[in-house]
């Protein structure tokens, strides 16, 4: 299993994409998303995504060097294409879109058509909590689907994930980002490339059989919502939201995908920031004074392990897996590139 160091593999993952006809800033913003995400330890939205991009780009899912715009705005609202651009180009776009709006009005509500695999929303919240804004992001189904809805017998959704992160003066950002369906497909590529098995009542093989095998599910298996109905709830939120309000049924492409839905607001809003900071602190503070339950050190906000797996993986560098790496490897070559 190879490690390798974050600097070392941002240089390898922006070389890739350049070669494969990205612009330099395009190139090093997808390498950007994809090693904070390796640091951050969600391994299933980091470079085990290269290969993926790569045939995107082959296959015309992904333009390189194509680049979003803004197709209508007001003070408070946009509508951005991203002309099948790398979803991470967008996303960061689009973030930064909302992050003025918000800034300058209070709220802001933006719409996405049109771009490519984002990956983790989290990198696009927390680029603006970092800037004192409150974030609220969600996709809908891309690609094939691959969640049963509650009470179905075959997949309609994807993975409808969303995210949301508040700034926090004392700490890493608040953040809460998660797949509706019961585990992320992004998982499933990163437990069949270390040769694991699947927690139990995750996923069902192609016969509606439960399975804990990550193959059955590229075998044409499909997931299931997390925690029943409520996971179903929350996927069919994502899933209007992300769809008919953000209206990408109207800007058909290359492939079929929803559209992103990002809302966004001064996290003073409501009171001055030092106030909001005081009082998001005592919060904090209250729930984290909690005695921990057997078996755990310590009682945890949301967005904290991700913070420390990073502080640990930039001190002793990235473990890739070696199917991973291997993968990553025959990707480039295809391009012409021997890493």
């Amino acid at each position: 299993m190879p490690n390798i160091n974050k600097d070392k593999l941002h240089e390898l993952t922006q070389l890739i994409f350049r070669t494969a006809g990205a612009t330099d800033d395009h190139a090093s913003q997808v390498a950007d998303v994809l090693i904070a995400n390796n640091l951050a330890g969600h391994d299933s939205h980091g470079i085990l995504r290269i290969p993926e991009y790569l045939e995107n780009i082959k296959n015309g899912e992904i333009v390189p060097s194509a680049t979003p715009e803004i197709l209508q705005e007001t003070p408070v609202s946009a509508l951005i294409s991203g002309n099948w651009s790398f979803g991470q180009v967008v996303g960061n776009m689009a973030t930064d879109v909302a992050i003025a709006k918000a800034k300058s009005q209070g709220v802001a509500a933006v719409s996405v058509v049109q771009a490519a695999h984002t990956g983790r929303l989290a990198a696009f919240t927390e680029r603006a909590s970092d800037q004192g804004v409150v974030m609220f992001m969600t996709i809908g189904t891309v690609d094939r689907p691959m969640t049963a809805p509650y009470g179905g017998a075959a997949p309609i959704l994807g993975t409808n994930p969303m995210a949301f992160s508040l700034p926090n003066r004392d700490g890493p950002a608040v953040t809460l980002d998660f797949a509706t369906s019961a585990i992320a497909a992004g998982k499933i590529k990163v437990a069949k490339a270390m040769h694991q098995s699947l927690p139990p009542d995750t996923l069902m093989d192609k016969n509606g059989n439960p399975s804990t095998n990550p193959q059955d599910f590229f075998e044409g298996g499909f997931m299931v919502p997390f925690g029943g109905h409520k996971g179903y709830a929350l996927a069919i939120i994502a899933e209007m939201m992300s769809g008919p309000l953000a209206g990408c049924d109207a800007f058909p492409g290359v492939t079929a995908r929803s559209g992103i839905f990002i809302f966004a607001l001064r996290a003073d809003l409501f009171r001055p920031m030092t106030a909001y900071q005081d009082a998001l602190s005592k919060s904090i503070g209250k729930i984290k004074a909690i005695l921990p339950a057997k078996g755990f050190s310590q009682v945890m906000l949301p967005g904290e392990p991700e913070y420390q797996t990073k502080l640990s993986r930039e001190k002793n560098g990235i473990e890739i897996p070696a199917d991973t790496w291997e993968s990553v490897r025959k990707a480039a070559l295809t391009i012409g590139l021997n890493i």
